[in-house]
Parts: C-alpha cells; structure tokens; sequence
C-alpha cells in the first residue's frame, strides 16, 4: 500500500524531537507498506520561493517543502496550502498514487486532508496525541477551531487515538466517528533492561518539555526540596527538551544543586541509558494522553510514580507503578518516600515483558497496517 502522511507536529531544523512519536509510528509500519511524508515549513535566507528536499528515514521519505515566508500571514496560509497542493503533485510523479491519507493530529493539516477528500476523493484516517481535548482545556477547544476540528475528525475513515480516554475526551466534543486505540509505541532493541542497581543513592528519572502549565515540574521541585529534608539517598536526574533557566534558578537558591542534575537535550541511545540507569520515573502532569515516556520506562522494566490522569490509568498498575491525584504534592512526597523505599522490589522483567507485549513498535505497527488494509 501506498500511504501519504500528513504531520500537524513534524520535526524541524528548529525543533527537531517536535511530532518525532509521529515519524516513529510511520517507521514502525510493515515493509510492504510504503510511506512519504509531506510538509512544508519556513525556510531560512531563501533567496528562491520554495525549495524541495527529500530525507530518507528508516522505512519513509520525508518531502520537505521550505517556503520564503511572506510577511503577511494571510498570505502565508496561502502560499502553505498551494505548497501542498503542489507537494500532492510531486509525490504522484515522484513516488506513487496515494491509496489512503494518514493524518497525524487533526489540526491544522486536517485541513489539507479534508480538501483532497473533497477534491480528490482521497480517504484519510487521523491517528490523535493531542491533549487540547481533555476537559483542563475546555477553554481552548471553543467556537471556530472546535468546529474546524470536529469536522475534520468526523470526515476521517477512522480515528486511532492513543488512549481510550482520548476517545471519550472527542466524544464529548462532538466527534462521533470509528475509533480504535492504538497505542503509543517504543522501540523494545533500544529501550531495554539495565543491570541490577545496587548504587546505595537512588537515581530518579524525569523527561519531559518542563512546559510547567501541562508538566508542573515546579511542583516536583517544591516535592523534591521537602523530601530532601527526610533523606539524601536519591538523585534527580532531569532530561528535557527547551532550556529552564527558571527551574535552574530554584535549585540554586534552594540548595537543590547536589540532588537535582539537568542533562538537557539527548539522543534516543542517551536516553535509553538513561533509563537503564533509573530506580524509578516521575511524572507530575497536569494533563497528559498517553505518554511516550512511561512506555519507555515500561520497555526499560523501570517502575513508575505518575499522576492518574488522561490515559495512564489504562497502563500503569500496582505492578508498575504508583498512581497520585493530579496536582497533590502530598501524595507526590508521601509516594516518592515510598518508592525510595521500595522501587527496586518491582519485579522489572515483567514490566519489560508488559512493555513488549503491548507497545513494541512492530506490533503497533501491523495493527495499524490491518486497518489500512480494511479501509481500502
């Protein structure tokens, strides 16, 4: 099959790990399904008007379509969708026919896949990550953008979004269309066991943006200075993708420097190792669907402290993990102590063994592939 993706969030000489979850889902597809990604984005010191590229991924072609960005931004819309009109053309004479239209996160491209439904006759399915649905965001998702999103997801052939929570989430927006949940996925040859730890300071494990409005790593911070007072035998490791100078600045006033240790940006392979390294993950989010980050965990057979919101109830159990209420730093310290106490009693083999069975990248893969396969 022939599959043309559209990503709303793709990854970009500025932003690269921006929608990568999405670059990764579309790798994960079986070899006889062949994949093109087409996005147009602003170039930098152009001096033609667009510019075509193509970068070979692993199992997947990105044409990448860098336009000079007009100074007017009505007028940029334009030019955006002609260039992907055009980048429809390009890839018919370059690479295929379509058969389907794998949309990545309704808006804004959903745009663009509804017009060459109209157009073209082109079916789209929509795989959903976006947390602009849950109900902290109720203030967000009103009047013309609602009403541009429902009719996007309600025209889709089918909605995979990555939680079941996620699905009731659109639903009580208003989009009544075939869902199947299809989970988010992770690479079980990187992400893998680590040895057993026998360090006598614990090693605490947190990656995210640090967009504190959906993370509140501040109140991880606020927890992580009580608890320093109780004991000294953890460590804080922080892996994050934009600066925080913010968060650097509590830890120095607050003399968090020897227990809390940011590492920035890295590698997919550092952050593996990282996670080998973990006695146990954090995650204190305000709202989230279904995180990347505790699949990960999972695959490395690391346990997981993490509020219960959006779809992490549906994966994290007594087995793997704690469960707190959203924004309850009591339970955050109280739990945290626990954990310190108890992480390494988790049995971490049947973690992993849960992660493969139900997150490896190949498997997510081919149920995806199975319901391209019933659409066409």
């Amino acid at each position: 099959m022939n599959i043309l993706h559209l990503l709303s969030w793709f990854p970009t000489p500025d932003d690269p790990t921006l929608g990568n979850f999405c670059v990764r889902m579309i790798d994960a597809l079986p070899e006889e399904c062949h994949s093109v990604i087409l996005s147009v984005c602003d170039g930098k010191d152009m001096t033609k008007s667009f510019e075509v590229k193509e970068i070979k991924g692993a199992r997947h072609t990105h044409v990448q379509i860098y336009i000079r960005p007009p100074k007017v931004n009505a007028i940029r819309k334009l030019k955006m969708l002609r260039m992907y009109q055009y980048g429809l053309k390009y890839i018919k004479k370059h690479f295929f026919e379509p058969d389907l239209v794998h949309l990545h996160v309704a808006y804004p491209l959903g745009q663009v896949a509804l017009l060459w439904k109209k157009l073209f006759g082109y079916k789209y399915v929509m795989t959903e990550h976006w947390t602009i649905y849950q109900p902290q965001n109720k203030d967000v998702l009103v009047g013309g953008l609602k009403k541009k999103i429902v009719k996007i997801a309600n025209n889709a052939e089918l909605i995979m979004p990555v939680s079941l929570d996620l699905q009731h989430c659109m639903e009580g927006h208003g989009v009544h269309n075939r869902f199947q949940v299809i989970y988010n996925l992770v690479n079980t040859d990187i992400f893998r066991l680590g040895e057993a730890k026998t360090e006598n300071k614990k090693h605490i494990l947190h990656i995210s943006t640090l967009r504190d409005e959906a993370k509140n790593f501040s109140g991880i911070l606020r927890v992580v200075e009580k608890l320093k007072q109780r004991r000294d035998d953890f460590e804080l490791h922080v892996i994050h993708d934009y600066e925080a100078p913010e968060f650097k600045a509590f830890v120095k006033e607050h003399n968090l420097t020897d227990c809390v240790i940011f590492h920035g940006k890295k590698t997919s392979e550092e952050v593996a190792e990282a996670y080998q390294k973990a006695d146990f993950f954090v995650l204190f989010s305000n709202f989230e669907n279904l995180p990347c980050v505790l699949v990960e965990a999972f695959a490395s057979g690391v346990p997981v402290l993490s509020t219960s919101v959006g779809g992490i109830a549906e994966i994290v159990s007594s087995e793997r993990g704690i469960l707190i209420p959203q924004g309850d730093e009591e339970a955050l310290l109280q739990s945290m102590n626990q954990m310190l106490d108890h992480c390494r009693e988790y049995d971490r083999k049947a973690i992993r063994e849960y992660a493969v069975t139900t997150f490896a990248a190949q498997n997510i893969g081919q149920q995806i592939f199975e319901e391209y396969k019933r659409i066409k």
